[in-house]
């Protein structure tokens, strides 16, 4: 075992961080999931492909945070997967955001539309910002300390 193994570690804010990341991007997903598959504005605007993303890379990026090497890669998958999925999510509400802003023809269901994008954006900036902090941090024992 290399040193590193063997030190001690603890969870830093970096981790806690992820972990709300994680929450939005599967909040967002279930969000999504449950409430765009019924609707429909001149043409459907739920796609799986989104949803599928948004639950695997939660996934995916919550099972990185809990290996020690990948944490720190944990980040950049949610940063793919949410910003991906936010790009595809406004491709697809465009127009009856647009058509209800300029007031063609109201659409009934626009707060949901709303809450889902900041679920969206939210969990790709909330990712971003974990990608820049530490995940862990190396315990000191008392025997390093008095050597020291």
């Amino acid at each position: 075992m290399t040193a590193k193994q063997d030190t001690p570690v603890k969870k830093a804010a970096g981790f806690y961080v992820g972990i709300a990341a994680v929450v939005l991007c599967l909040a967002a997903a279930i969000m999504y999931g449950i409430n765009f598959k019924s609707m429909e504005y001149k043409e459907p605007i739920y796609d799986s492909t989104v949803w599928i993303l948004l639950s695997v890379t939660a996934v995916i990026a919550a099972a990185m945070l809990m290996v020690r090497k990948l944490d720190g890669f944990a980040p950049v998958a949610l940063c793919i997967g949410s910003g991906i999925s936010f790009l595809m999510y406004v491709h697809l509400i465009i127009w009856p955001v647009a058509d209800t802003i300029y007031g063609i023809e109201p659409f009934p269901h626009i707060q949901e539309v709303i809450i889902c994008a900041a679920l969206l954006l939210l969990s790709f900036i909330v990712s971003e910002v974990s990608l820049y902090m530490r995940k862990t941090k190396v315990i000191e024992t008392k025997a390093e300390t008095k050597t020291a």
